[in-house]
């Protein structure tokens, strides 16, 4: 397993809440139509001005191959491409591998 993560910030037009609610309404139903995601997960900052981010979204894939086909396939790429400027000023990409130190619990 195979974690693409994206830090977002907004852009300077607007608020962090009119930037949430767009990321986690139309912007997310897109992403649920992303071809081979296994997972799809919103951290949204809760100071965004400390943080210097707005948050950072997690997308978990079989493979980087897998990853970059998704991100490649029509007609998803171009409706993501297209949607991305409509809420994010800056956006940095890259692929981590999980190391959990401590476990979650069951309990959270």
């Amino acid at each position: 397993m195979i974690k693409r993560v994206s830090m977002v910030r907004r852009r300077e037009d607007l608020s962090h809440d009119e930037f949430v609610t767009y990321w986690l309404g139309p912007h997310a139903e897109i992403a649920k139509e992303m071809p081979g995601a296994r997972a799809y997960i919103v951290n949204v900052a809760r100071d965004p001005e400390a943080a210097g981010w707005d948050g950072f979204a997690e997308v978990w894939f079989d493979s980087v191959e897998a990853a970059e086909a998704a991100f490649a396939s029509e007609p998803f790429a171009s409706r993501i491409r297209a949607d991305r400027p409509k809420f994010v000023g800056e956006q940095v990409i890259f692929f981590v591998d999980e190391i959990a130190v401590i476990e979650p619990s069951e309990n959270g």
